[in-house]
């Protein structure tokens, strides 16, 4: 696969991703509890999160990046976005510290791809 590919692969499930929490963490806000809203909102994410992965792997290899810093943030990033749906849906409380924690941990993974800190390029 080309690089444009898995590029595109990887933008759409970031995309996607933001997408779903910004939807979810609105449901939750609001006290809603509908369950078809609920599951497009974590079929979505899932998914989403599944091309960011796979996206980013095939960027990784075709780039020939290996692993520096900056990827390492990028995956931990990608960890805690897949554990935010859980405090998501459970917590409505936190609505408003979920929905600037996403927006922050969008941000730090941007930086790390933009900048790339800590590996000299």
């Amino acid at each position: 696969m080309s690089h444009q590919f898995y590029k595109i692969l990887h933008l759409t499930g970031i995309f996607m991703i933001f997408l779903s929490y910004g939807g979810m963490i609105i449901r939750s806000a609001s006290g809603t509890d509908n369950k078809g809203l609920r599951r497009l909102g974590a079929m979505t994410s899932g998914l989403g999160l599944l091309l960011t992965l796979v996206g980013g792997f095939g960027l990784l290899a075709r780039l020939n990046y290996g692993f520096p810093v900056w990827i390492l943030v990028k995956i931990g990033v990608w960890v805690v976005l897949g554990g935010l749906i859980a405090l998501i849906n459970r917590k409505p409380q936190l609505s408003q510290v979920l929905w600037w924690t996403t927006i922050l941990l969008g941000l730090v993974a941007t930086l790390m791809a933009v900048l790339k800190p800590f590996s000299g390029q």
